[in-house]
Protein backbone atom coordinates (compact mmCIF):
# COMPACT_ATOMS: atom_id res chain seq x y z
CA UNK A 1 0.00 0.00 0.00
CA UNK A 2 2.71 2.24 1.42
CA UNK A 3 4.86 4.03 -1.53
CA UNK A 4 8.55 3.71 -2.51
CA UNK A 5 9.58 6.47 0.40
CA UNK A 6 11.67 8.17 -1.69
CA UNK A 7 11.55 12.02 -0.96
CA UNK A 8 12.24 14.88 -3.44
CA UNK A 9 12.79 18.46 -3.11
CA UNK A 10 11.05 21.27 -5.21
CA UNK A 11 11.31 24.82 -5.06
CA UNK A 12 8.55 27.43 -6.28
CA UNK A 13 8.74 31.34 -6.07
CA UNK A 14 6.06 32.48 -3.91
CA UNK A 15 4.44 35.58 -3.33
CA UNK A 16 7.79 36.83 -0.81
CA UNK A 17 10.17 34.78 -2.20
CA UNK A 18 11.54 31.10 -2.70
CA UNK A 19 8.96 28.13 -1.55
CA UNK A 20 10.60 24.55 -0.29
CA UNK A 21 7.93 21.42 -0.73
CA UNK A 22 8.93 17.78 -0.15
CA UNK A 23 7.58 15.24 -3.01
CA UNK A 24 6.38 11.69 -3.11
CA UNK A 25 4.67 9.07 -5.27
CA UNK A 26 3.74 9.86 -8.94
CA UNK A 27 3.58 13.77 -10.88
CA UNK A 28 0.77 12.82 -12.89
CA UNK A 29 -1.50 11.58 -9.87
CA UNK A 30 -3.73 12.92 -7.46
CA UNK A 31 -1.68 15.74 -5.64
CA UNK A 32 -2.52 15.73 -2.12
CA UNK A 33 -0.54 18.68 -0.15
CA UNK A 34 -0.02 18.75 3.40
CA UNK A 35 0.41 21.85 5.66
CA UNK A 36 2.14 21.94 9.20
CA UNK A 37 1.47 23.94 12.05
CA UNK A 38 2.72 27.11 13.88
CA UNK A 39 6.50 25.69 14.65
CA UNK A 40 6.62 22.85 12.45
CA UNK A 41 8.06 22.49 8.59
CA UNK A 42 7.15 20.34 6.07
CA UNK A 43 9.18 17.66 7.68
CA UNK A 44 6.38 16.53 9.91
CA UNK A 45 4.37 14.95 7.62
CA UNK A 46 7.18 12.60 5.77
CA UNK A 47 6.55 9.64 7.69
CA UNK A 48 2.79 9.58 6.53
CA UNK A 49 3.97 10.48 2.98
CA UNK A 50 5.62 7.39 3.14
CA UNK A 51 3.19 5.63 3.67
CA UNK A 52 0.55 6.79 1.58
CA UNK A 53 -0.36 4.61 -1.92
CA UNK A 54 2.44 5.90 -4.34
CA UNK A 55 -0.19 6.56 -7.24
CA UNK A 56 -0.62 9.81 -5.68
CA UNK A 57 2.03 12.90 -5.87
CA UNK A 58 1.78 13.58 -2.00
CA UNK A 59 3.41 17.21 -0.58
CA UNK A 60 4.48 18.73 2.20
CA UNK A 61 5.27 22.66 2.03
CA UNK A 62 7.39 24.26 4.49
CA UNK A 63 5.32 27.39 5.04
CA UNK A 64 6.71 30.95 4.97
CA UNK A 65 8.67 31.60 8.10
CA UNK A 66 9.99 27.82 8.24
CA UNK A 67 12.01 25.38 7.08
CA UNK A 68 13.92 26.22 3.95
CA UNK A 69 10.86 28.31 2.78
CA UNK A 70 11.32 32.17 2.59
CA UNK A 71 11.35 34.28 6.03
CA UNK A 72 9.45 37.79 5.47
CA UNK A 73 9.61 40.13 8.60
CA UNK A 74 5.64 39.75 8.48
CA UNK A 75 2.67 38.64 6.24
CA UNK A 76 1.51 35.12 8.12
CA UNK A 77 -2.32 35.60 8.56
CA UNK A 78 -4.28 32.67 6.43
CA UNK A 79 -4.46 35.27 3.19
CA UNK A 80 -0.87 35.25 2.74
CA UNK A 81 -0.43 31.63 3.45
CA UNK A 82 -3.48 31.46 0.34
CA UNK A 83 -1.46 33.79 -2.06
CA UNK A 84 1.64 31.44 -1.41
CA UNK A 85 -0.67 28.38 -2.18
CA UNK A 86 -1.76 29.94 -5.21
CA UNK A 87 1.91 29.93 -6.67
CA UNK A 88 2.39 25.96 -5.70
CA UNK A 89 -1.14 25.22 -6.96
CA UNK A 90 0.63 27.17 -10.75
CA UNK A 91 2.68 23.76 -10.29
CA UNK A 92 -0.31 21.62 -10.43
CA UNK A 93 -1.81 23.27 -13.79
CA UNK A 94 -0.64 19.84 -15.28
CA UNK A 95 -2.84 17.64 -12.97
CA UNK A 96 -5.95 15.46 -14.02
CA UNK A 97 -7.21 15.95 -10.79
CA UNK A 98 -7.68 18.39 -8.34
CA UNK A 99 -5.31 18.76 -5.36
CA UNK A 100 -6.63 17.69 -1.96
CA UNK A 101 -5.49 19.80 0.61
CA UNK A 102 -4.41 18.33 4.40
CA UNK A 103 -3.64 21.00 7.08
CA UNK A 104 -2.66 20.16 10.85
CA UNK A 105 -3.16 23.17 13.40
CA UNK A 106 -2.56 26.65 11.64
CA UNK A 107 -2.04 24.60 8.61
CA UNK A 108 -5.76 23.92 9.13
CA UNK A 109 -6.67 27.09 9.47
CA UNK A 110 -4.84 27.97 5.89
CA UNK A 111 -6.50 25.27 4.19
CA UNK A 112 -9.82 26.09 5.14
CA UNK A 113 -9.27 29.64 3.99
CA UNK A 114 -7.77 28.48 0.73
CA UNK A 115 -10.42 26.05 -0.01
CA UNK A 116 -13.34 28.31 0.79
CA UNK A 117 -11.91 31.28 -1.23
CA UNK A 118 -10.94 29.20 -4.37
CA UNK A 119 -13.15 26.29 -4.19
CA UNK A 120 -12.68 26.11 -7.62
CA UNK A 121 -8.71 24.73 -7.28
CA UNK A 122 -9.84 22.30 -4.70
CA UNK A 123 -10.77 18.68 -4.88
CA UNK A 124 -11.02 18.20 -0.92
CA UNK A 125 -9.65 19.45 2.10
CA UNK A 126 -8.99 17.75 5.44
CA UNK A 127 -8.63 20.04 8.31
CA UNK A 128 -6.97 18.49 11.52
CA UNK A 129 -7.65 19.42 14.57
CA UNK A 130 -7.50 23.47 13.74
CA UNK A 131 -7.80 26.54 16.33
CA UNK A 132 -11.20 28.06 16.26
CA UNK A 133 -9.89 31.38 17.67
CA UNK A 134 -10.78 34.79 16.13
CA UNK A 135 -12.81 37.81 15.83
CA UNK A 136 -15.93 37.74 18.84
CA UNK A 137 -14.65 34.05 19.50
CA UNK A 138 -12.93 32.92 22.66
CA UNK A 139 -8.86 34.07 22.17
CA UNK A 140 -6.68 31.25 21.47
CA UNK A 141 -6.02 29.07 24.37
CA UNK A 142 -2.14 29.25 24.74
CA UNK A 143 -0.21 31.95 25.56
CA UNK A 144 2.48 33.04 23.45
CA UNK A 145 5.19 31.87 25.70
CA UNK A 146 4.15 28.61 24.88
CA UNK A 147 5.97 28.55 21.69
CA UNK A 148 8.38 31.49 21.97
CA UNK A 149 10.53 30.07 24.79
CA UNK A 150 11.33 26.87 24.12
CA UNK A 151 12.52 28.70 20.96
CA UNK A 152 14.69 30.88 23.09
CA UNK A 153 15.94 28.61 25.58
CA UNK A 154 17.01 26.42 22.57
CA UNK A 155 19.35 29.06 20.96
CA UNK A 156 20.42 30.05 24.46
CA UNK A 157 21.83 26.61 24.98
CA UNK A 158 19.54 25.57 27.80
CA UNK A 159 18.33 22.14 26.47
CA UNK A 160 16.95 21.21 30.40
CA UNK A 161 14.85 24.44 29.53
CA UNK A 162 13.70 23.63 26.34
CA UNK A 163 12.86 19.94 27.29
CA UNK A 164 10.19 21.31 30.51
CA UNK A 165 7.92 22.57 27.64
CA UNK A 166 7.42 18.86 26.59
CA UNK A 167 6.20 16.40 28.52
CA UNK A 168 4.48 13.73 26.33
CA UNK A 169 5.97 10.23 26.94
CA UNK A 170 8.02 9.02 24.06
CA UNK A 171 8.13 12.84 23.07
CA UNK A 172 10.69 13.63 19.87
CA UNK A 173 13.10 16.24 21.46
CA UNK A 174 15.74 15.93 18.41
CA UNK A 175 12.84 16.60 15.87
CA UNK A 176 11.46 19.53 17.97
CA UNK A 177 14.68 21.20 18.52
CA UNK A 178 15.34 20.72 14.60
CA UNK A 179 11.78 22.12 13.81
CA UNK A 180 12.29 25.37 16.44
CA UNK A 181 15.77 26.01 14.76
CA UNK A 182 13.91 26.68 11.42
CA UNK A 183 11.53 28.65 12.42
CA UNK A 184 11.47 32.11 12.67
CA UNK A 185 10.48 34.01 15.82
CA UNK A 186 8.62 36.99 13.33
CA UNK A 187 6.95 33.66 11.53
CA UNK A 188 5.95 32.28 15.63
CA UNK A 189 4.81 35.74 16.64
CA UNK A 190 2.88 36.89 13.69
CA UNK A 191 0.97 33.77 13.20
CA UNK A 192 0.21 33.66 16.47
CA UNK A 193 -1.61 37.02 16.32
CA UNK A 194 -3.53 35.95 13.63
CA UNK A 195 -4.82 33.12 15.47
CA UNK A 196 -7.25 35.69 17.11
CA UNK A 197 -7.54 38.01 14.09
CA UNK A 198 -8.23 35.86 11.09
CA UNK A 199 -11.99 34.80 10.97
CA UNK A 200 -12.13 30.66 11.12
CA UNK A 201 -15.55 30.55 11.24
CA UNK A 202 -16.80 32.71 8.08
CA UNK A 203 -14.71 30.77 5.88
CA UNK A 204 -15.61 27.43 7.08
CA UNK A 205 -19.03 27.87 7.01
CA UNK A 206 -18.11 29.15 2.95
CA UNK A 207 -16.41 25.22 2.35
CA UNK A 208 -18.19 24.13 -0.48
CA UNK A 209 -15.83 21.39 -1.74
CA UNK A 210 -15.97 17.90 -0.08
CA UNK A 211 -14.52 18.33 3.48
CA UNK A 212 -13.33 16.21 6.41
CA UNK A 213 -12.43 17.43 9.98
CA UNK A 214 -10.60 15.48 12.67
CA UNK A 215 -10.52 16.59 16.17
CA UNK A 216 -8.44 15.72 19.37
CA UNK A 217 -10.58 14.92 22.58
CA UNK A 218 -7.13 15.30 24.28
CA UNK A 219 -6.64 19.06 22.79
CA UNK A 220 -7.71 21.95 24.47
CA UNK A 221 -8.51 23.39 20.69
CA UNK A 222 -12.04 22.16 20.27
CA UNK A 223 -13.79 20.92 23.01
CA UNK A 224 -17.04 18.77 22.00
CA UNK A 225 -19.36 21.96 21.86
CA UNK A 226 -17.52 23.77 20.20
CA UNK A 227 -17.47 20.57 17.79
CA UNK A 228 -21.07 20.14 17.80
CA UNK A 229 -21.51 23.66 16.73
CA UNK A 230 -19.37 23.51 13.75
CA UNK A 231 -21.45 20.08 12.71
CA UNK A 232 -24.30 22.44 12.74
CA UNK A 233 -22.81 25.48 10.85
CA UNK A 234 -21.68 23.18 7.89
CA UNK A 235 -23.34 20.09 7.47
CA UNK A 236 -21.35 19.13 4.37
CA UNK A 237 -18.45 18.42 6.27
CA UNK A 238 -17.98 15.19 7.61
CA UNK A 239 -16.74 14.92 11.24
CA UNK A 240 -14.30 12.67 13.08
CA UNK A 241 -13.45 13.19 17.02
CA UNK A 242 -10.09 10.62 18.34
CA UNK A 243 -11.21 10.94 21.68
CA UNK A 244 -8.12 9.34 23.22
CA UNK A 245 -5.23 11.11 20.72
CA UNK A 246 -3.88 14.50 21.98
CA UNK A 247 -3.47 17.71 19.22
CA UNK A 248 -0.59 16.61 17.20
CA UNK A 249 -2.51 13.20 15.94
CA UNK A 250 -0.22 13.38 13.15
CA UNK A 251 2.76 11.90 15.67
CA UNK A 252 0.84 10.62 18.10
CA UNK A 253 -1.29 8.28 15.97
CA UNK A 254 0.23 8.27 12.57
CA UNK A 255 -0.74 5.05 11.85
CA UNK A 256 -4.71 6.11 12.43
CA UNK A 257 -4.66 9.17 10.50
CA UNK A 258 -2.78 7.42 7.32
CA UNK A 259 -5.36 4.77 7.40
CA UNK A 260 -8.13 7.47 8.12
CA UNK A 261 -6.26 9.19 4.91
CA UNK A 262 -6.32 6.51 2.64
CA UNK A 263 -10.41 5.70 3.56
CA UNK A 264 -10.89 9.07 2.91
CA UNK A 265 -9.03 9.67 -0.66
CA UNK A 266 -10.50 6.71 -1.57
CA UNK A 267 -13.78 7.57 -0.98
CA UNK A 268 -13.05 10.68 -2.94
CA UNK A 269 -12.73 9.08 -6.46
Amino acid sequence: MGGTGEIRDIRVTGAAGELRLLAAGNPQGRPVLFLHGITENAQAFVPIMRELPDDLYVLSLDLRGRGQSVKPSAGYGVLEYAQDLLYVWNHFSGNAEKPVLVGHSMGGRAACAFAALYPQLVGAAVLIDPPISGPGRPAFPLPIGRFLEPKRALEAGDIERFRSYYAAPGFDYERKANELRECSEEAILHSYEAMNRDPFHAYYRMLKVPALLITAGGSPLIPKEAEDELRRMNPLVAVVRYEDVGHEIHKLAPERLTQELIRYLTSLT
